[in-house]
């Protein structure tokens, strides 16, 4: 479906010119007897005298008559990887040429005369034939194997059928019998031709392995091929056709063979396996007049030149044109895609060996032209044209997608149709005789409008690159002597005919309309406009620069807005006005509002990109999120411009359409911002799209015209789809945030409001169930559905109410009981039997749970039978499992206590039924119940609350007791009018409890409170272990004895906190000089690294190589940064342990210095208290010394910290080790 079209063209007058001369040269044309073509884009010449290069502008002869000897020339090749001339002569000497230095070397190979040579393509092996063997020669000319040229065995990989396996065993029937008999007579040789020269024709594959030979054996004068690998082994015979001609080609890629025959007046090209099979053929044309002189692919494989000429028995009627046709296939479909005509005749046609689509030849009179070819799709309107021969393939893609070759209608031409201009409307046809055809666009097909007028045109020039623009403006870029922008004009009108409205010396190979003029751009890469003078009446134009990046582009695109110029580079990188937007770029389409773009990369898929204009124009950092995977190797032809769809051409040749999520969404925009509601749910049904959208596009405008919603709809189906797909997800934060980058903050604001006051799901749902029944009995009707999906969908599902709904409903309608059934049976749909009749049972109505399936009869009766109706609905929330609602239900029967207690007891209802029996006669029960299941749990507070709640005392007190809440046990025995020996007794019970927990100061209390002065002592000392300083010297006080026992115990105290103070300050000092220490090899390690990588080139660098398995000690990444829990607790084990050397020494030197100062912190409040109680006690000199011991030792304290955390944290001081910190 891609048509083959000239990107550019470079045409060459030569010396031997007309063109350059007055008079051409005849004798030295006649002269030339071999032409090659340099890498280097130069055309070297032999002849009789010697070799010169053709395309200089002096001639320069390097003779080579003495070397030559009078022999014929077999073949004349330029050696691209020395740059070198070879020539081999019919005597079996090679002359190799230094055309620059003028050198000459000669070696005589073999003895015998040689008929045909050729190169391999990687010039390591020179293939030499007589009319008897054939020599394979090394490229330093010694012969390395040799192989008679007609051998009479079987070949290396000819295919044998034999038995059941042959053809002629197998059934074919009727047809096929028809068919095999002609095929017989096809595959009888014939003698050669009157045109066949008997030449020996030598073809390599591109990757120079094998070889096929083509030969006219002499006995029999038949043309035989075979097929030889690059060591002289004998691969196959090409199986026999009659009439074959002098023609063969062997495909760069792949294991294609191509030769000719004719078939009574029709030509065929017949298509070979390397192993002789035949694989296919297509009609080339008539043969009449004409032999093939050439014929061979590019190197990449995918186009097929055939070059063919008058022969010798050929009439003025005859077809008078030397040409070279063009032949691409798709889908086992071959066309001719292009054709070049010449009135003198080639001295060379060849394909470039570099550039594969680059085409050369040069003709008799001197002329070279160097044509570089492109495929693009001639897509517009939604139209495909697709070029074969004469005819032009229309294929309506609005239509329908029919895969190529067929198509909707062809359109046919007299002659080759060689480039197409669309526009919007209409197209125009350049034919190969430079014809020129207008065609309108009349109700989707193409008719015949005008020709234009193009015998203005210089002889033998090359047109391409046409552009058709409104009012039928046609201009197109002509080739010839100089390069021009050539205008045309209808013939047979008074317009004018065609003119040139721009020349240059300097090739360009493209162009485009603007305002007042044209854009162009040279071979070079520059891009200039010409415009016209302010002078109207003037017809020049004046060229000016268009933007200063100089950038050679194809597949180039114009858009109007802010003159904008899309392509392709040589990197193949999306470019737009000279800078790069994307990169890997093979296809690409473009609108006025979108581009779209097919992008590879290494992935299995390519990705199918798509971005706004106005995105790109911005001249904002582009980022391109939204894309689609699509196959790799597809190809781009275009997009519906107001729709969806895109179409993509596959690598085997058949289309595909697609729709585009991110134009689907654009339109859903429009759709929804116009309040056509009923479109998008069609078009979100049909493309599944989440119809979440309709909220969350605008979810303010969505409620506000929320009835809008409904009543545009109208369809309880659609509005059914859209209740049941909601969720609380942002769908244009989610799946769809790609294509809502760009929203305002409005927006997000709006959606925050409206979430505050309630769920997504519950306001829509709400809002159209409101809206629904606030409207006519017969709307309720019809969109009654749509209510019960709404009570459904509500999070957590009303199934109930939606029952209970439907109920009422249907009493209020006069043939309720149809529609009961019928809007049961929708319910049913979402809500699974089971749930629906456990849901008919909630609503406590055993009519309406009939209604399900016979098989709960019995179950419905013994509910029936159950009574009181608090019982029955008890009985029924059991079965449900809603046993919360069945103890609601048995608190309201004050008999049926045990049973609810079983329920409670066995669900762990017991904070429910503290709330279900509140104010109720057995709220008691209920709290003594409660109270015993937490006095299991030992959750004793709670549960004394609760026993006093019930007014059970004496289980309050035992709870108290063990929860140790002393002042409570007494509080419960003096409420129940215990003696105070019990009490007392109790509580020495709970003094052991609490020594063995360290609660001292809950001791003294007690004692204090059983009998203070029996134990005063003991009372003392409890204080002063519990370090409660004040409340011991309160309670000595005037008592000398006491006080002696807080005085030492004091100075006790006093003394282990002056040796903590020493051994504190002492580690301190310890650490923080390790830690200086560590950070300073740190900061050594870190210097010598970044010395010694400074003044490397990191960009190339292997430590920053993704391929690269070598690491340094900074850019490799530590283990630990991935690891496992198990892992970063084990690292964090080693940031606590003290071990000198260690990784994470610097960590463990700060965490243990953190931990000496949370003691200083902490120490600090009990000297609150133990310095007044010294002086209490008359320990004044050891108060002073604790206190200034203990200032010296926070002052130290400060300033380790400071060296430990500085406020500006340099690089080094980072704990942990370097290859961490540094990434």
């Amino acid at each position: 479906m891609r048509n083959l079209q000239v990107r550019s063209v470079v045409i060459r007058d030569t010396w031997l010119s007309s063109a350059k001369h007055g008079v051409q040269n005849e004798l030295l044309s006649d002269e030339i007897e071999a032409v090659c073509l340099s890498v280097e884009d130069k055309i070297f010449c032999a002849c009789l005298g010697g070799v010169y290069e053709l395309s200089s502008e002096v001639p320069r002869l390097v003779e080579w008559r003495k070397e030559r000897n009078g022999a014929k020339i077999v073949s004349f090749d330029h050696l691209s990887d020395e740059y070198l001339l070879c020539a081999v002569l019919s005597s079996g000497r090679v002359l190799v040429v230094d055309y620059e230095n003028e050198i000459i070397e000669q070696y005589d190979v073999v003895q015998v005369e040689i008929c045909s040579a050729r190169w391999a393509p990687d010039y390591h092996v020179l293939l030499l034939a007589s009319s008897r063997m054939l020599y394979f020669v090394s490229r330093q000319f010694d012969i390395m194997n040799e192989q008679p040229l007609n051998s009479r065995r079987a070949g290396r990989e000819e295919l044998t059928t034999i038995g059941w396996g042959s053809k002629e065993t197998q059934f074919q029937g009727v047809s096929g019998r028809k068919q095999s008999r002609n095929d017989e007579s096809e595959q009888q040789p014939t003698v050669v031709g009157d045109c066949d020269k008997g030449r020996i024709l030598l073809a390599w594959n591109g990757d120079a392995n094998y070889v096929v030979v083509s030969y006219v054996e002499s006995e029999t004068s038949l043309r035989h091929f075979c097929v030889f690998d690059h060591e002289g082994e004998l691969i196959s015979y090409l199986q026999q056709a009659n009439n074959v001609e002098e023609t063969v080609a062997y495909k760069p890629t792949g294991n294609l063979i191509a030769t000719s025959r004719h078939k009574g007046d029709e030509r065929e090209i017949i298509f070979y396996e390397r192993n002789g099979q035949r694989r296919s053929k297509f009609q080339h044309g008539l043969h009449r007049g004409t032999i093939i002189d050439w014929m061979g692919w590019n190197n990449d494989g995918n186009i097929f030149c055939v070059q063919s000429t008058l022969s010798e028995t050929a009439t003025q009627e005859d077809y008078i044109y030397t040409s070279v046709d063009f032949w691409c296939v798709s889908n086992y479909d071959w066309m001719l895609k292009y054709r070049i005509l010449n009135d003198n005749g080639f001295l060379l046609t060849c394909w470039h060996e570099s550039n594969p689509n680059l085409f050369c030849y040069v003709t008799r009179d001197g002329r070279i032209a160097f044509i570089d070819f492109d495929f693009i799709y001639n897509f517009c309107d939604e139209i495909i044209l697709s070029t074969s021969g004469c005819n032009v393939r229309v294929t309506d893609l609005e239509a329908a997608s029919i895969p190529p070759p067929m198509c909707h209608y062809e359109l046919t031409f007299p002659h080759i149709v060689c480039e197409i201009a669309q526009f919007s409307g209409g197209a125009a046809f350049l034919l190969a005789d430079r014809s020129l055809f207008a065609y309108k666009l009349r109700e989707r097909k193409l008719e015949k409008y005008a020709e234009y007028d193009t015998i203005d045109l210089p002889k033998g020039c090359i047109c391409y690159n046409l552009c058709l623009g409104d009012s039928d403006r046609l201009t197109a870029i002509v080739a010839s002597s100089f390069y021009g922008l050539y205008s045309f004009s209808f013939k047979n009108e008074n317009r004018g005919k065609s003119t040139c409205l721009y020349s240059s010396e300097v090739p360009f190979i493209w162009h485009n309309y603007i305002n007042d003029g044209f854009v162009l751009q040279r071979i070079d890469g520059k891009w200039f406009s010409i415009k016209k003078y302010k002078d109207e009446s003037s017809q020049c134009l004046e060229p000016q620069k268009f933007f200063e990046v100089e950038s050679t582009l194809r597949c180039c695109r114009y858009l109007s807005k802010k003159d904008t110029i899309f392509g392709i580079n040589k990197t193949n990188d999306l470019v737009m006005n000279g800078r790069s937007i994307l990169k890997y770029v093979g296809s690409y389409t473009i609108d006025k509002n979108y581009l779209l773009a097919i992008t590879s990369s290494r992935s299995v898929a390519s990705q199918l990109q798509l971005i706004r204009i106005e995105d790109i124009l911005d001249g904002k950092k582009i980022n391109w999120k939204i894309s689609r995977a699509v196959e790799r190797g597809a190809m781009l032809i275009g997009h519906e411009a107001r729709g969806a769809r895109v179409w993509l051409q596959m690598p085997r040749g058949n289309l595909e359409t697609i729709y585009s999520r991110g134009l689907l969404l654009r339109n859903l925009k429009e759709l929804l911002t116009g309040l056509h509601f009923k479109d998008a749910a069609v078009m979100m049904k049909k493309h599944r799209i989440d119809m979440n959208l309709f909220y969350d596009h605008d979810p303010e405008f969505f409620m506000e015209h929320i009835g809008r919603f409904v009543e545009d709809v109208g369809c309880a189906e659609l509005l059914n789809l859209f209740v049941t797909s909601l969720n609380n997800d942002d769908t244009t934060l989610g799946i769809y945030s790609k294509n809502y980058d760009n929203s305002n903050n409005n927006k997000r604001l709006n959606k925050t409001v409206i979430k505050n006051e309630g769920t997504k799901v519950q306001n829509v749902c709400t809002a159209i169930r409101e809206y629904i029944l606030s409207r006519d009995d017969s709307i309720v009707t019809d969109l009654y559905t749509t209510v019960l999906s709404t009570y459904l969908r509500e999070q957590p599902s009303q199934v109930s109410k939606a029952l209970s709904a439907l109920r009422e409903q249907s009493l209020k309608l006069p043939h309720g009981s149809k529609f009961e059934n019928k809007w049961i049976t929708f319910v049913s749909l979402l809500a699974p039997q089971e749930n629906l009749f456990n849901a008919a049972l909630s609503t406590y109505d055993l009519d309406l749970a009939l209604a399900d399936p016979k098989e709960y009869l019995p179950l419905i009766m013994s509910f029936q039978s159950q009574s009181p109706l608090a019982y029955r609905k008890s009985k029924i929330d059991l079965y449900l499992g809603r046993f919360q609602r069945a103890v609601q239900n048995l608190s309201e029967l004050d008999d049926h206590w045990n049973e609810s207690a079983e329920i409670i007891k066995r669900h762990n209802l017991y904070a429910e039924a503290l709330v279900a029996y509140r104010g109720k006669k057995t709220y008691l029960k209920t709290c003594e119940l409660c109270a015993t299941y937490l006095a299991s749990k030992r959750r004793f507070e709670e549960a004394a609350l609760l026993f006093r709640r019930a007014n059970n005392m004496a289980q309050a007190q035992e709870c108290y007791q063990n929860a140790q809440n002393w002042k409570q046990v007494v509080k419960c025995g003096q409420i129940m009018g215990m003696e105070r020996d019990a009490i007392n007794g109790l509580l020495q019970n709970i003094i052991p409890h609490l020594e063995n927990k360290g609660k001292f100061v809950d001791i003294a209390e007690i004692l204090s409170f059983i009998d203070k002065k029996y134990n005063r002592t003991q009372i003392v000392e409890y204080y002063c272990k519990a370090d409660a300083w004040d409340s011991a010297i309160n309670f000595a006080f005037g008592d000398e004895e006491l006080t002696e026992i807080v005085s030492k115990k004091a100075s006790l105290r006093c003394e282990q906190i002056l040796q903590n103070v020493e051994s504190w300050g002492t580690l301190l000092e310890q650490y923080c000089c390790r830690l200086e220490v560590v950070r300073q090899n740190k900061k050594s390690s870190l210097s010598e690294a970044i010395r010694r990588f400074t003044g490397q080139d990191i960009s190339i660098s292997d430590m920053f190589s993704e391929a690269s398995v070598t690491g340094s000690d900074i850019s490799k990444i530590s283990a630990a940064s991935t690891a496992s829990a198990r892992r970063r607790k084990h690292i964090e084990k080693k940031k606590k342990l003290l071990k000198e050397g260690s990784q994470y020494e610097d960590a463990a030197l700060l965490n243990a210095v953190k931990d000496i100062v949370s003691l200083i912190d902490s120490q600090q409040n009990e000297l609150v208290l133990l310095l007044p109680a010294l002086i209490a006690v008359d320990a004044v000199e050891e108060a002073r010394t604790l206190q200034t011991h203990f200032q010296t030792l926070i002052k130290r304290t400060q300033k380790i910290i400071e060296i430990a955390w500085p406020t500006c944290l340099p690089l080094h001081a980072i704990p942990g080790p370097l290859r961490e910190i540094v990434r």
